[in-house]
């Protein structure tokens, strides 16, 4: 798996068939006249999530197919609504919406290469240059949230995607939310194993400081295959977290150690914010990255 390719701009044909996708974002379309679907790519409680083939621009998508009037209505506006406000190479493209009678199809960028889920499970732990490569994305990513007051909410393994050069595209955002400096929010929100502490207070809590322990989880299951949380249900888990304790393989080196330590502080308080995670010396290594224009107007 070839993953330290540099992130250079998308062509210019890339970029073509992504304006001629946006500029049939207020067509009336339906799957049928634009889109052949491939096969399923995967399932979720409240999508599905298929591989199809756009005819007019001979490319492949990702099309979510979010089901209407189940309750979920509201966060599927919520994510349009946050996807709108996004242009980042690290973060997966939405190129338009069709709505039909029981459902909303977002049409979005397909990452061939798959989740960080499967990448692990395919190849084990990552190597510390992989695992760099891939953290110091994400931090592009969440740093690009941060600074436009989004906070992402359910940073995991997969919600992390990986194109066919091996660069992340952050995907979901369906539990993302806007938040203002200074501004907290109450309620469980995440998948379990990636909550940090304060989720379990049932008191007011930092989003964004949610998503820094979130980006601490993926590290670690990067780098040794596994969860350093373990228990199964949110009982147990509110139990762990009361006094948070992990394991650091001594394989690791200092500086993967160092910022997992950082990323785990059980304080929200003590923890780095975005910015400063990104001056870590693990991460300053890759400036490259931060190099970088957004791709493609927004929405």
């Amino acid at each position: 798996m070839d993953i330290m390719k540099k992130h250079t701009n998308k062509n210019s044909e890339k970029v073509k068939m992504q304006l001629d996708l946006k500029a049939r974002a207020s067509e009336e379309e339906t799957d049928s006249d634009h889109n052949v679907i491939l096969r399923t790519l995967g399932k979720g409680k409240f999508a599905e999530v298929k591989l199809a083939y756009h005819l007019p621009t001979e490319e492949q998508v990702a099309i979510k197919v979010l089901p209407n009037g189940t309750g979920s209505d509201f966060g599927i506006k919520t994510e349009i609504n946050i996807f709108k406000m996004l242009d980042h190479p690290y973060i997966i493209k939405l190129f338009h919406i069709i709505n039909t009678k029981d459902h909303t199809n977002l049409v979005m960028e397909h990452a061939a290469q798959g989740d960080l889920v499967s990448s692990i499970e395919r190849v084990g732990r990552l190597q510390e240059e992989q695992a760099q490569h891939i953290f110091t994305q994400l931090v592009c990513a969440v740093h690009y949230c941060h600074e436009n007051i989004i906070a992402h909410r359910d940073i995991k393994l997969y919600n992390i995607l990986l194109d066919d050069k091996g660069n992340i595209k952050l995907c979901d955002f369906g539990l993302a939310g806007r938040v203002t400096s200074g501004q907290g929010t109450k309620g469980f929100c995440g998948t379990l194993e990636y909550c940090a502490p304060e989720l379990f207070s049932g008191k007011e809590y930092d989003p964004k400081a949610v998503d820094i322990w979130s980006m601490g989880v993926v590290l670690f299951a990067m780098v040794t295959a596994s969860f350093p949380f373990k228990a199964n249900t949110y009982s147990d888990m509110k139990e762990e977290m009361l006094d948070p304790k992990y394991h650091l393989p001594y394989t690791l080196s200092e500086n993967i150690a160092n910022i997992i330590v950082l990323l785990f502080m059980v304080k929200p308080e003590q923890r780095p914010k975005i910015y400063g995670i990104r001056l870590h010396q693990w991460l300053k290594e890759k400036e490259e990255f931060w190099k970088i224009t957004p791709s493609l107007e927004a929405l």
